[in-house]
């Protein structure tokens, strides 16, 4: 019987007689083929494995791929080139044109005499008064370059603050997964102790019933947790800004920023923030920018003078002189002047830009008004959150303990008779539903010193990312 089979594995690689054609190198071929299907496998899960992620690590990789803050550097970098071109205004202009044309002349004769001329000159212009325009649009190209400077580093403690937020949770929807993959082991767990206590008669049907119907919902448990995991980590990748492949597999963070308390007094804290908020300043320089512009605009009412000057040649070739003598000797001219433009009337065009210079000035001051009032309103807000987070977080120990202690007595009782499965059940979901609470409340708590650091306008680079963003 053996020898029949190993007869048929033989006849299997050699093929049918019908295949006569097959050469050993084809055989051969083939079963390289099926040898790298085993192997294949693993190095397909070698290639697949999670990448490791740290916090520091993917705060680095958003401020380095994040689009919005790609956009604020090039905010900043035009609004340096418009400061350059406002600096290159007092510069005088300098240029240089060249003539050429060919004319016919009609004598008395009626015959036409065809010549050529041409004329060169260099000339340049100097703004010696412009009412205060180039002075007023220097100072205001100055603070738009240092509003938008200020609104970069508030766009990047944006960027670190929401990756944060991003990563916190996904450590939140891991540790949920252990917590649901351990209750579903314990749910296995009693459900062979219910099974052998029903098989020894000591419980109903009903009770092993009900425990594999308790054990199904951890499993369905485990999915949800799992697929809430996975979508975390989406977001937290989203939040980077990079598309990355594969998985990845987090750290749980151990930052000094997580374990500082913060100031207890909101009023300080407030006014710290109006020290040190980015975003703050940003709006100040703004409307120091609006300010110059109610000057610049006011300049149409003033005349403006202009110095100019300017050496230029001509060359005819009617004339018997050479192009050299003409040019550089006969024909040379300069001159040198003052023009001055008086307004008269500009059809109240200069009046109507100074009010809507002085309805954004305006405008731009509701906004800062406005700011400090969120700056408020947040401050508060975050700060009885975390105060909120830090006492659920010694209810939510307390309720576990308890749970747990209660979760090993009616254990005990119902192995003894004296409970029944409900009040168990009961009591599992309890501690489960405690354990989770738990770990909701300490990640509040770290989320709400991040939002508190991140109002006040300083997330604690020096501590977060080790001096390398600092």
């Amino acid at each position: 019987m053996m020898k029949d089979l190993k007869e048929e594995k033989i006849q299997v690689i050699r093929g049918p007689d019908f295949f006569p054609w097959m050469l050993n190198k084809q055989i051969i071929f083939l079963i390289l083929i099926v040898l790298s299907l085993n192997v294949f496998p693993g190095g397909m899960t070698e290639a697949s494995e999670a990448q490791k992620m740290s916090l520091v690590e993917a705060v680095e990789l958003a401020l380095k791929y994040n689009q919005d803050l790609k956009l604020a550097k090039n905010s900043v970098q035009y609004s340096k080139f418009t400061l350059e071109k406002e600096k290159n205004d007092y510069l005088p202009q300098v240029t240089g044109t060249v003539n050429t044309a060919l004319n016919n002349d009609y004598g008395q004769s009626g015959s036409n005499r065809n010549y050529s001329t041409l004329r060169a000159e260099i000339f340049t212009q100097l703004n010696l008064f412009k009412g205060f325009e180039d002075k007023a649009s220097l100072e205001s190209a100055r603070y738009n370059l240092s509003s938008y400077e200020h609104t970069q580093i508030r766009k990047k403690q944006q960027v670190i603050y929401d990756t944060v937020n991003a990563y916190i949770d996904v450590v939140q929807r891991r540790q949920e997964v252990e917590v649901a993959r351990e209750n579903l082991t314990n749910n296995r767990q009693q459900e062979k102790e219910i099974k052998a206590f029903y098989e020894t008669g000591k419980v109903p049907a009903t009770d092993l019933y009900q425990q594999q119907a308790e054990t199904a919902k951890a499993k369905f448990d485990v999915i949800s947790a799992e697929n809430s995991y996975k979508i975390s980590k989406m977001q937290l990748i989203k939040s980077i800004g990079v598309p990355i492949a594969g998985d990845i597999e987090i750290e749980v963070p151990k930052i000094t920023i997580f374990t500082m308390a913060p100031e207890t007094d909101t009023d300080r804290l407030i006014q710290e923030a109006f020290e040190t908020r980015p975003d703050l300043f940003a709006l100040e320089k703004s409307v120091s920018a609006k300010e110059a512009k109610i000057k610049e605009a006011a300049s149409g009412k003033y005349p403006s003078v202009d110095l100019n000057a300017g050496v230029g040649s001509l060359y005819d070739n009617r004339y018997d002189e050479n192009f050299g003598h003409q040019f550089s000797d006969d024909n040379i001219d300069s001159y040198i002047g003052v023009s001055v433009s008086l307004p008269i009337f500009d059809r109240q065009l200069t009046r109507t830009k100074v009010n809507q210079a002085k309805i954004d000035k305006q405008s731009e001051n509701l906004t800062l008004e406005k700011l400090k009032q969120q700056i408020r309103e947040e401050l508060g807000q975050e700060f009885a959150d975390y105060q909120t987070a830090c006492e659920s977080i010694l209810v939510s120990k307390s309720r576990l303990f308890y749970t747990n202690k209660a979760l090993e007595s009616v254990f005990q009782r119902y192995k003894m008779g004296a409970a029944n499965l409900t009040e168990l059940t009961q009591i599992r979901s309890d501690q489960v539903e405690a354990r989770n609470e738990l770990i909701q409340a300490e990640m509040d708590k770290m989320q709400k010193i991040i939002s508190i650091f991140f109002y006040k306008g300083d997330l604690g680079l020096s501590h977060l990312l080790k001096e390398k963003l600092s």
